[in-house]
């Protein structure tokens, strides 16, 4: 009687779990903003891709990003060119992710980077971000092939800088920790392929 109970609950609990998994791109952007008086001038805009594996309600993505230009850390009147980077990242969906709306938890960790024009003293900038936040998700078609999220994170971050060149010193990195950045975040989502489980045969 016992086996059979138990084997009556796991036949439940496995056909309530998502049968499939699939593999798409998000595609966005966010700007990395401080939480005070200088948020509209302190902002730094961001554009990536990076495919996406989800099973069930996890999630996990990783690419490649591209900054906007920006304001230097050392030489902040000068603009800098940026640099190619990566981004990678984590969600979980709260409820049914085949549904047509969701909310999700989301982490992500960014690395961004800065070059300055080369000169007698170059500066490269650099900024390692770890994101934490919540989402909302949409989809535009019944079969969830396409769709639209958006986030708000939290972010930490920590900047650094080096210069390099005949006219700099040692060119060694000066880093520090920034505690009280927000990110908004817009992407769209595209479905590839979806992966079905196969039924077992009888």
């Amino acid at each position: 009687m016992g086996t059979a109970l138990m084997v009556v609950t796991e036949n439940v609990f496995s056909q309530s779990e998502t049968p499939y998994k699939e593999f798409g791109i998000d595609a966005g952007g966010f700007t990395n903003f401080p939480a005070n008086q200088n948020y509209m001038t302190d902002g730094m805009g961001i554009l990536y891709v990076a495919p996406y594996v989800r099973a069930g309600r996890h999630e996990f993505s990783a690419g490649f990003l591209y900054p906007v230009k920006h304001k230097g850390l050392y030489f902040s009147s000068d603009d800098l060119d940026p640099r190619l980077g990566a981004i990678a990242g984590y969600k979980f969906y709260v409820f049914d992710p085949q549904g047509r709306e969701n909310l999700f938890v989301h982490y992500s960790f960014e690395y961004v980077r800065f070059q300055g024009m080369p000169t007698d003293v170059t500066e490269t900038d650099m900024y390692i971000n770890n994101a934490i936040g919540l989402g909302y998700n949409v989809f535009f078609d019944t079969k969830a092939r396409f769709g639209l999220y958006y986030l708000l994170d939290y972010v930490i971050t920590q900047t650094g800088y080096q210069l390099d060149g005949p006219g700099a010193e040692g060119g060694s990195w000066t880093t520090r920790h920034v505690w009280n950045n927000l990110s908004t975040h817009f992407g769209l989502s595209f479905k590839l392929t979806e992966i079905k489980k196969k039924s077992p045969k009888n």
